[in-house]
């Protein structure tokens, strides 16, 4: 049976921004809210955002419990839009261990209705295993520091919103990221930044790569 838009629901987390100084994640952080809101926003029931100070561990728990319990929703997907290094994603209110968060997810018994997880986090790939044991079908997420949301991020959702399968959304943003990463490592070693040796935004499907927004 499709999964039709009043079946499903949309939890965006982003939170970037660290600081009054911090221009250019208040940039993305802005440009990601408004990039899922445009492309998705009439194909989901509803979206879940928490932004800014609602992007907490407790609240995005809380959201999968609170969706998954409505006899409505058939299908849940995740933007999950924050800080991230091996390991770990890093909430407005601290880090969290993905593993740990993972088994509160799977407590939840919400499984059957948890499809895809698409992390822009850096290092979201060590994430992903996580993600599938706490009920996710699929995972999206880069292999190290994610430098490629202008390039990604409008392509792949604009893709997944008619239906193409998550394989097929992710594969047109392949060629341009290479040389997205190696203008972010430019920039990067321009000004010093500790991560410009560890920029690469390839992502790696795990689990069910065929899955749809209509399966």
């Amino acid at each position: 049976m499709a999964i039709q838009r009043q079946d499903r629901v949309l939890i965006i987390v982003n939170h970037l921004a660290s600081g009054d100084t911090d221009y250019l994640y208040r940039f993305i952080e802005s440009a990601g809210r408004a990039t899922v809101e445009a492309t998705l926003g009439d194909d989901y029931a509803s979206l879940v955002k928490l932004y800014g100070g609602n992007a907490t561990r407790a609240r995005f728990i809380a959201a999968l419990r609170r969706e998954g319990a409505k006899p409505a929703v058939k299908r849940i997907d995740v933007v999950l839009m924050l800080h991230g290094s091996p390991g770990e994603v890093v909430f407005r209110d601290g880090d969290a261990d993905t593993s740990a968060l993972a088994s509160d997810i799977a407590a939840l018994n919400v499984r059957s209705k948890l499809r895809l997880m698409y992390s822009t986090c850096c290092y979201g790939d060590t994430h992903s295993a996580d993600w599938l044991n706490a009920g996710f079908d699929a995972a999206i997420g880069a292999k190290k520091v994610n430098a490629n949301a202008a390039v990604e991020l409008a392509p792949l959702l604009s893709l997944w919103q008619f239906n193409f399968k998550a394989s097929e959304c992710l594969a047109p943003t392949v060629p341009p990221t290479g040389a997205n990463d190696t203008a972010a490592r430019a920039y990067g070693r321009h000004n010093q930044l500790s991560w410009a040796g560890d920029v690469n935004s390839t992502k790696v499907i795990r689990g069910n790569a065929n899955v749809r927004i209509s399966t």
